[in-house]
């Protein structure tokens, strides 16, 4: 049997709502309920978008259903037709109450049950108050029964009898109840007029033009975790069907016919519009079509041209126009890999990996399986590797790089996220919770700046209900929080740092007889493998979640050892550092001498066992000589005056301990 409406030509989830109630079911309708959707009724050129309970009383109306009423806990119970369908609802109610049907003009004699003429799951005869009267309103009957009870009851009624084909919707059926799990007395014997509902709905008489059709209640309700399990489950009265959000050629279908009407797309050659289209299509994966609406009323009142699309989806979503991944020219692209090896040490093949992402970050284009989706993150990668060796310095650097501010770079401690509950603390608490009010830390930031580099720092100490969040992020490039507010992270760079590996470091250097480091090719080998691990194999041993595996795809990133040949350049680093801070804190000029420390530290590395193994390397070293574990020449130069110094204290406690004293003249410090 067709339905009144082309399918192919409309929503898909409509062509699925036909086949159940053909199929004798009644329909409990979830998801995305609120949005509106495109509808093009048989024998018309063009459709239209309609809402929910637009399309539902266009379609029993075009089906031929004699009484269609809709059901809200706020607006009572109303009809289609209220003239027409009203008298009709009444006599139903009145007949199977015992009592006579009411005289009204507006009721045929052929629509009226006759005594007898309910089928044979008709239920008892309820004692149910008598409709309150009510003015109407514009020139129509205003709703009745309005209270929950009342109406479930007069629904019973309608769809138990055989006669009149009717159909009833009850809208905003999730919030019937205030907990899905626990119902009071009154929730369950609602949830129990419901399934009494379905269970004893008849099907037409013979001789009905929709003779083998049931009478139809639909349920609409946005949340689905929201309505007792237990009056769908099993049930084979009852079909599930979810309302998605729109699929690509929807959106495409919206762009299409609403293309004129965005700035600038009425100078569009058809060429042009395709490709305006198949992007606008793309970039708006996850949107309702609400969400397509207000882009276009963006478009109109901010005079936001609709070339090229990605301006104006982007400017939709995070709120600015300028784009810092627009700055990203070829001069500071290519001159990116030797800013980056100027703040991290000895990390060349790591530093290479992220370099390479810019150029295609730059044009919204991507070669990697993680990214090359509209809507995903610019860049995803796995930091992997020894403590100290530079992993969050270069998260840090990259930052500094694409958006020239420090603010940018946010780091969250997943050693803090152990808990099973923990994962309430990146998109929110639920409602009804403590800290509901105050949304996820994680979605909070995205929805404030949408242009950062996130660093998640020791991904393995977290929970794993807490990589399902990071899941959807990486597949979907988006997060929802617990108020419904979506945060989106298609701006943004994510970098997961682990230590995965690092506790088998002793069987890789027993490898070595010589005690000589390991090359980097083995070194990589052992803690990719490690990383492979720790996701593929199950508790205890691991993860067990290999899909998070698939989703990083080639962006494992291993940061080698801090060899000795790279002490110099550290140690220069670190000293640099620590005279522009005495400098621009205290006015001091501090100078080292520069070869005397890298000959100390590089001897401290070849004596220290830990050094070696573990990578902490030259900056480990160099912090113990910096904190008078070793003594070191410095000279400090400052405007005040003081004798000359024999100590082993911090030299920059030294410097600080003597810009206390009132003299002038210059200090020198030696071992």
């Amino acid at each position: 049997m067709q339905p009144h409406f082309v399918p192919d030509q409309s929503s898909p989830w409509m062509g699925e709502f036909h086949k159940q109630l053909v199929r004798g079911k009644h329909v409990l309708l979830y998801g995305n309920v609120l949005d509106h959707f495109y509808l093009t009724p048989a024998g018309d050129a063009q459709g239209r978008y309609v809402s929910v309970p637009e399309f539902l009383r266009h379609y029993f109306r075009d089906e031929g259903y004699e009484v269609i009423g809709h059901y809200d806990i706020v607006d009572g119970l109303s009809f289609s037709d209220p003239s027409a369908m009203r008298p009709i609802f009444d006599g139903i109610v009145a007949t199977a109450k015992g009592g006579s049907a009411p005289d009204s003009p507006s009721s045929g004699s052929h629509l009226q049950p006759k005594p007898g003429a309910i089928a044979s799951t008709t239920p008892p005869k309820m004692e149910c108050p008598a409709p309150r009267t009510i003015p109407r309103v514009g020139g129509q009957a205003a709703p009745l029964l309005v209270l929950p009870d009342q109406a479930l009851d007069g629904m019973r009624h309608l769809l138990s009898q055989s006669r009149v084909a009717s159909a009833t919707v009850v809208d905003y059926s999730d919030k019937l109840f205030g907990d899905a799990k626990h119902q009071t007395e009154a929730e369950l014997r609602l949830l129990v007029r419901l399934k009494k509902i379905v269970q004893t709905a008849a099907f037409l008489e013979k001789g009905h033009r929709l003779c083998g059709r049931k009478n139809a209640l639909v349920i609409v309700g946005a949340q689905l975790g929201a309505i007792p399990p237990w009056f769908y489950q099993d049930n084979p009265f009852v079909a599930l069907l979810q309302i998605p959000k729109p699929r690509r050629e929807e959106r495409a279908r919206y762009i299409h016919t609403q293309l004129a009407d965005f700035r600038d797309g009425q100078t569009l050659n058809p060429e042009e519009a395709v490709k305006v289209e198949q992007e606008f299509a793309d970039l708006t994966d996850g949107l309702t079509t609400w969400d397509l609406d207000a882009i276009w009323r963006t478009s109109i009142a901010e005079n936001v041209s609709i070339v090229p699309p990605k301006s104006l989806v982007d400017y939709y979503k995070y709120g600015q126009r300028d784009d810092p991944w627009e700055r990203l020219d070829a001069a500071k692209i290519r001159h990116a890999q030797t800013q980056l090896e100027a703040r991290v040490i000895g990390q060349q093949v790591a530093i290479q990996k992220v370099v390479d992402m810019l150029p295609a970050a730059r044009v919204g284009l991507s070669m990697s399986e993680v990214t090359a989706q509209a809507g995903k993150p610019k860049g995803v990668f796995f930091f992997v590797g020894p403590t100290g060796v530079g992993k969050t310095e270069l998260a840090k650097a990259l930052t500094g790089l694409i958006f020239s501010d420090d603010a940018a770079f946010d780091r969250y401690d997943m050693s803090e996220y152990k808990e099973q509950h923990s994962a309430e603390k990146l998109a929110g608490s639920p409602p009804g919770y403590v800290g509901y009010d105050e949304g996820g830390r994680l979605t909070n930031r995205m929805r404030e700046r949408p242009f950062s580099v996130l660093l998640f720092d020791e991904i393995e100490k977290a929970h794993p209900l807490v990589m399902d969040k990071f899941l959807q992020i990486l597949e979907d490039g988006r997060l929802t929080d617990s108020k419904g507010q979506t945060a989106y992270f298609s701006q943004s760079v994510i970098i997961f740092t682990s230590n995965i590996g690092s506790d088998r470091l002793d069987q890789l250097q027993s490898g070595n007889r010589d005690g000589a480091q390991p090359a980097f090719a083995e070194f990589e080998q052992h803690y990719k493998d490690a990383v492979r691990r720790h996701f593929t194999q199950g508790p205890p041993q691991g993860l067990g979640r290999p899909e998070l595996l698939n989703r990083l795809g080639d962006n494992i990133v291993v940061f080698d050892l801090l060899r000795p040949e790279h002490v110099e350049g550290i140690c220069n680093k670190f000293l640099t550092a620590l005279e522009q801070a005495a400098h621009n804190k205290r006015r001091l000029e501090i100078s080292f001498d520069r070869q005397r420390i890298v000959a100390m530290v590089r001897s401290l590395m070849e004596r220290t066992v830990k050094c070696l193994r573990v990578g902490e390397g030259s900056r480990h070293c160099l912090n113990r000589l910096l904190k008078g574990r070793s003594t070191v020449g410095c000279s400090i130069k400052t405007r005040r005056k003081t004798p000359n110094l024999q100590s082993r204290l911090d030299p920059m406690a030294r410097a600080f301990l003597l810009t206390g004293k009132r003299f002038r003249g210059e200090a020198k410090c030696s071992p």
